[in-house]
């Protein structure tokens, strides 16, 4: 079995000069120029106009000359701009002005090489055009788009088009990666199959074309601009070839069901994009195994253990504040001087290869797309869920659940709850992602985005991450708000794998020389702890008090229970108890939290 990605030749039935091979770009990092050599020869502007901009209406502006030789001016308006053609007939005319407009965002071959195929005798074609030579024996055009999949509408627009194939057969789920030149741009499909990995490349580049996909036969968001798509496909690629790197010589912990990673950006740049954490998994603790001095994690879903990957950053970075280096923290002083805030520009995305657990994935992928819910009020929409403790997926939380868990009740055989992926991001976009041991010293941060790589449903992913308390929550202390991240789904999206999730998590975070393997019932490493667990990440925030300014002078009266310092921020408390208060409001259920005696152990027993 290859590790590494082996490149194999796909055939296809258009084949030109194979393209250029190098890594990928952001999309800002180049300008778009599409190469003309790739523009289908021989085509009728007016009907290459009308795949990329469908109802488009022309317009007689005017007619001049004597009668036995008008000439006529037409007008098209495209994405805003009018755009027009002059000619010794309409048609002649039409045309014309649809060049000009293809001219402004595809560059069309040398010599103006798409032919005027309409219909009319050669006493109303323009004779001075350059491509009248042989125009008679050329009538080829792009037929109706309507139940055409985007690999045929490419190969109809760029017959030269290659398909380079690479395989990387230690992944499943994108076991194949289609790479397509145009020009200098170069647009990347992943899949399963050879097949889904083409149509996701092909779509990429007809969304980057701003070619209209309402007609085409893939599940695209008709309202995400074909910027924020590649942004999002960009966000996505490189969780998922920073996942492929690190298992390159490690079959075994390459399996996977879920992957899940953040990277933040900088002014809205993916140039400079950082990979903050890639991370698997899908399984809690088991129950026998929880801890009282903080030193198991709970809960290894993917999701979850990635934004305590961020959690960590967030501590690395106040470290160089503590030394002396704010200037290359992304950190900076608030302006009363209490505490800090995240610099101006700074923001960071979730990436998912599937949809979080819990209310987000309860949907049938397979019943036909509403971007609206039809059935908002049935019962199951929305409702607060739990993880279960031996198994895969959730269940609703029961109204008479008990609000806290009991220790004992635990170890003598009571399922341990644990909240799903949805219900814990619909709180991140409340209370922040950064937790309440660091609201002590800086101000809340919210993501930007959430990238799906495939289950999403538009309408069930936002009521799931914000949208089932908009209109219950309220009386949120400030900087505290109600977070609205753009959502979006891969180009590639993956597939559905039936198999049996992985006993173990993988964890990468920059601070690591190689990935952490933790072994997921019992929330450790086979040797030693989590450098991500509650113990560590306190022992973090112990060193930091006194060193740094705080938001809540935690320095003057720190408390001694590890419990106590979370309750000791007293906007984050009031902000869950009001975010809890809502779900309530909304009939969502409760909000089950773990045993009390898994955060009382003290802080005296951490200080070094």
């Amino acid at each position: 079995m290859a590790n590494d990605f082996e490149k194999v030749t796909t055939p296809v039935k258009r084949v030109a000069s194979k393209p250029e091979t190098g890594d990928f770009l952001p999309p800002e990092a180049k300008k778009v120029k599409l190469d003309p050599a790739g523009v289908s020869d021989n085509k009728n502007p007016v009907s290459v106009l009308n795949e990329l901009r469908i109802g488009l209406k022309y317009n007689l502006i005017e007619q001049t000359g004597p009668s036995h030789a008008p000439v006529f001016k037409v007008g098209v308006e495209v994405d805003g701009q009018t755009y027009y053609g002059v000619g010794g007939s309409k048609k002649v005319a039409k045309c014309r002005a649809a060049e000009e407009a293809l001219k402004s965002f595809i560059q069309l071959p040398n010599n103006a090489n798409m032919i005027y195929s309409t219909g009319a005798d050669a006493t109303n074609m323009d004779f001075t055009s350059d491509a009248f030579e042989g125009m008679h024996k050329h009538r080829t055009v792009v037929k109706k788009s309507t139940a055409k999949g985007p690999v045929m509408l490419l190969n109809e627009l760029y017959p030269k088009v290659v398909y380079e194939c690479t395989e990387n057969e230690g992944c499943a789920y994108s076991r194949f990666k289609i790479t397509i030149t145009l020009g200098d741009e170069k647009f990347f499909g992943t899949g399963s199959s050879k097949k889904l990995a083409k149509n996701a490349a092909a779509t990429a580049a007809l969304a980057k074309l701003n070619f209209n996909l309402n007609d085409v036969k893939v599940d695209k968001r008709p309202n995400v601009l074909a910027e924020e798509q590649e942004r999002a496909d960009y966000v996505g690629r490189l969780i998922q070839e920073k996942f492929a790197s690190l298992m390159a010589n490690d079959s075994i912990h390459a399996r996977r069901k879920v992957l899940a990673g953040i990277v933040m950006t900088r002014n809205g740049s993916l140039i400079d994009a950082e990979i903050i954490s890639v991370t698997t998994g899908t399984k809690c603790i088991s129950g026998e195994h929880i801890s009282m001095n903080g030193c198991s994690l709970n809960d290894m879903h993917a999701e979850i253990v990635s934004r305590r990957c961020l959690i960590s950053y967030f501590y690395d970075q106040l470290d160089l504040v503590a030394y002396g280096e704010e200037e290359k923290s992304i950190f900076t002083s608030r302006e009363d001087g209490k505490g800090y805030r995240l610099r101006e520009g700074l923001e960071f995305h979730l990436y998912i290869n599937t949809a979080p657990c819990g209310d987000a994935r309860i949907f049938s992928p397979h019943e036909e797309f509403d971007a609206i819910d039809r059935h908002p009020n049935r019962s199951s929409r929305g409702q607060l869920r739990t993880k279960i403790e031996s198994g895969e997926g959730t269940i609703p939380v029961k109204v008479n659940t008990s609000l806290i868990q009991t220790w004992d009740g635990i170890l003598q055989g009571e399922r341990l709850l644990t909240m799903s992926c949805s219900d814990k991001i619909c709180r991140w976009n409340v209370l922040g992602i950064q937790g309440a041991l660091l609201s002590h010293f800086i101000e809340p941060i919210y993501l930007k985005s959430i990238v799906l790589g495939s289950l999403m449903r538009e309408s069930h992913l936002n009521r799931a991450i914000y949208g089932r308390v908009e209109n219950t929550i309220q009386g949120l202390p400030p900087p505290f708000r109600l977070n609205r991240p753009a959502t979006y789904l891969l180009t590639s999206s993956e597939t559905r794998q039936p198999s049996k999730a992985p006993n173990f998590s993988v964890i990468w975070a920059p601070s690591l020389t190689r990935p952490e393997i933790v072994n997921t019932n019992i929330g450790k490493p086979e040797s030693g702890i989590s450098r991500f667990c509650k113990q560590e990440l306190m022992k973090r925030f112990v060193r930091l008090v006194g060193k740094i300014s705080s938001i809540t002078e935690i320095e003057k009266d720190t408390p001694s229970l590890y419990c106590e310092v979370k309750e000791a921020v007293y906007s984050y408390k009031v902000a869950k108890e009001n975010l809890y208060e809502a779900f309530i409001k909304a009939g969502l259920g409760n909000w089950i939290s773990k045993p009390l005696e898994q955060d009382m152990f003290e802080l005296t027993e951490l200080k070094e």
